[in-house]
């Protein structure tokens, strides 16, 4: 038997609990409170701050889609501070949480990474990075069977972000019906309110009018916007978005967790991609 990899679970006890019994009694309160206003969503958008922050949104955002058939979660996630424009897939055959293990569908990820010389299988900026961690307890609770193509995506380069798309279309075209695209970003963030509240409705104006170059060239550019506007971006180029429509579900920011005005102030959503 080959020897097994496993993404360790690494802000469990930071962004979430790490208790399994508590981790799972907090996902199960936010799902049972979260009524989006549909069920059978193809995509989201949820944030990945911890629990106590942007919790509410990412159940209401999951929630969206409990409906769906699904056996295949693909978690589109930014690499923050990544210097390299490079798409991050995973060595890993599992990503674990307090609640249970995910497993990683191998021929998928081997599939992405023969699209092309900007695919990079390495765990290392999966250790580092958080922006899919915080998904799995939510697709763990609703998608327990599902398996995950966890990708990290690296300086949204205009060249980067096309290659992802491309990789979407190839890899992910014909088997979307069965496939949840999750893409992991916050909306937003500065310490002044009126530039993290601009930053955030600038991200959402783009999302939700499936514009793939204004998210790219408008936004990611500015320090403190969206992080996953290369995410968004890259998704909205490719097909999977084709004959969709998107759907506003519920927004807010940090401030009732902000402890002084230096902090900065965040801004999250919870979006839902449907077929129109």
């Amino acid at each position: 038997m080959g020897y097994i990899k496993v993404r360790e679970a690494t802000v469990a006890g930071i962004f979430y609990p790490d208790d399994p019994s508590e981790l799972e009694a907090r996902v199960e309160e936010l799902l049972v409170a979260a009524k989006p206003a549909t069920s059978h969503a193809k995509a989201i958008l949820s944030p990945h701050a911890g629990l106590d922050y942007s919790g509410d949104l990412s159940a209401l955002a999951w929630k969206s889609a409990a409906d769906a058939k699904i056996n295949t979660v693909l978690i589109l996630s930014p690499l923050h501070r990544a210097e390299e424009s490079l798409i991050y897939l995973p060595e890993s055959d599992y990503f674990d949480v307090p609640t249970g293990r995910v497993t990683v569908n191998g021929a998928l990820v081997e599939e992405m990474r023969d699209c092309g010389t900007l695919m990079s299988v390495n765990d290392i900026p999966h250790f580092e990075e958080h922006g899919i961690e915080l998904q799995l307890p939510f697709m763990h609770a609703l998608f327990p069977s599902a398996q995950l193509v966890p990708v990290l995506l690296g300086r949204p380069s205009p060249a980067v972000v096309k290659a992802l798309a491309s990789a979407l279309d190839i890899v992910f075209s014909e088997k979307i019906e069965s496939t949840l695209v999750v893409i992991s970003s916050d909306l937003g963030s500065a310490v002044e309110e009126h530039i993290a509240a601009a930053y955030a409705d600038r991200f959402l104006r783009g999302f939700l009018a499936k514009d793939a170059k204004f998210l790219l060239d408008g936004l990611s550019t500015f320090d403190g916007a969206a992080c996953g506007t290369g995410c968004a971006s890259a998704y909205f180029s490719s097909s999977l978005s084709q004959g969709s429509q998107t759907m506003i579900l519920d927004r807010h920011d940090s401030s009732a967790s902000r402890e002084s005005p230096d902090e900065r102030l965040v801004h999250y959503a919870a979006v839902a991609v449907t077929d129109a």
